[in-house]
This record gives C-alpha cells, sequence and structure tokens, in this order.
C-alpha cells in the first residue's frame, strides 16, 4: 500500500537550551503543506503532541501569508499574559489577534477588559463553549478562529458516546451557524499526549493535520 502521508519539517535553534527542534506536519493526503497553509479554510483539527505557543505562531505564519487577518483565540489552556510575552518576541505582523482568556477568568473580573482581550470563566461544556464563541465573534470580527484546546472537552482516546455524540453536534452547530464568506477559518486544537487516538471526527472536519514537535540535544553549541 502506498504511503499517503506528508511530512513538512522545521529545524530552529534555541539559543537558551541548545536545542534542535523539528516541527513535522502530517496530513493524510499527499500535499505540499506550505500549499495547504496558504489558502486554508474550513473545519480544522489540529492535532500536536504538546506543541508551545512559540509553534503556534509559527504555524500562523504559514497560515495565508501576506494577507491581513483578524483572528479570535480562545484559549482554555494558556493566559492572555504569557501569549503576549510570545508576541513581543516572535510578532506576527500581518495578521491580529483578539484573545478570550479562559484561564484567568478567575482572577480577573469578566467586564475587565484590554484592548486586544477579554477575560471569561472557563466554558463547562461545549454548549457554553459556542455561546463564547459567537460572543468573540461580536467583538473581533475575525476571518479565523481558534479554540485552545478541545483536550478539555473530549480524549479521543477513550471517548464516552455522549462526549461523541456532543461533539458532533458542536461541529455540525459551527459549520451550519459560524463558518461563513468572513469567518471562514475554524482550527481546533488537540493534545495527542492524552493517548492514541480513535474515532477522528473526520466526517465533521474539512481537514485534519498533525503536528509533531521533536526536540533533541544538540551536538554543537555556539
Amino acid at each position: 500500500m502506498p504511503n499517503n502521508n506528508s511530512y513538512y519539517s522545521i529545524e530552529s535553534k534555541s539559543t537558551d537550551e541548545v536545542l534542535l527542534e523539528n516541527i513535522n506536519y502530517w496530513k493524510e493526503v499527499h500535499k505540499e503543506i506550505d500549499t495547504i497553509l496558504k489558502d486554508i479554510r474550513g473545519l480544522i483539527l489540529l492535532t500536536h503532541n504538546s506543541i508551545e505557543f512559540t509553534d503556534i505562531v509559527d504555524f500562523l505564519k504559514k497560515v495565508r501569508p501576506g494577507q491581513f487577518l483578524n483572528i479570535l483565540y480562545i484559549s482554555l489552556t494558556r493566559s492572555y499574559d504569557f501569549m503576549t510575552l510570545v508576541l513581543q518576541r516572535k510578532p506576527l505582523a500581518e495578521k491580529r489577534i483578539f484573545f478570550i482568556d479562559c484561564v484567568s477568568g478567575y482572577a480577573f473580573p469578566e467586564e475587565e477588559q484590554k484592548d486586544d482581550c477579554l477575560y471569561h470563566k472557563p466554558p463547562y461544556n461545549l454548549e457554553e463553549l459556542k455561546k463564547i464563541i459567537n460572543f468573540g465573534i461580536e467583538k473581533a470580527e475575525p476571518e479565523i478562529i481558534i479554540i485552545d484546546s478541545l483536550s478539555q472537552f473530549i480524549n479521543f482516546s477513550k471517548p464516552t458516546e455522549q462526549e461523541i455524540n456532543e461533539l458532533y453536534k458542536f461541529l455540525n452547530s459551527i459549520k451550519e451557524d459560524t463558518l461563513n464568506v468572513i469567518q471562514n477559518t475554524f482550527i481546533l486544537l488537540y493534545d495527542t499526549r492524552l493517548g492514541t487516538m480513535q474515532n477522528l471526527p473526520k466526517l465533521s472536519t474539512d481537514l485534519i493535520l498533525k503536528i509533531e514537535v521533536v526536540k533533541e540535544e544538540a551536538r554543537w553549541k555556539d
């Protein structure tokens, strides 16, 4: 059987820890990843093995390069303060990110907001998440919406029937009610460290991508 998997790698050098970092992008059909990301649209499941926010920034730089885009980033795993520190070192010149910080939501009142961030208590289920998404769309008018991370609601290594049903209901509502001519790209992050993935929602997503970050000690040092 021919191998239809496609890999894309980036090597970078960390001056602090002297690490070599290889990032592999995987797709089910054989296409160049740069071509895919250059005009990516639709409902995308982006699986990864515990990538850092710096890796997400590198990924976003490859998404529709040369276009000025508004991004709504709903974070359930990283704080606004941390992500803005990363963006100060690695700015996204052509993309403007509006954050909804659900990590610091208990520390800051929801009415407290910044020009590029709102604080919100973390949603307990996908139905509550959908309300936060709709609220964020009104505020940011984004072309791209990112959820970090779907892992808060489902474990694909051993999903329950209720989790699967709720996920498919959520994905269908995103396709029917959220995706349109303006909000044309919806990216769901999922951390694969929870275990081997089963029952992936292939029929309810337009694309499934996988990022693998492999770090190893370098044999050289400046």
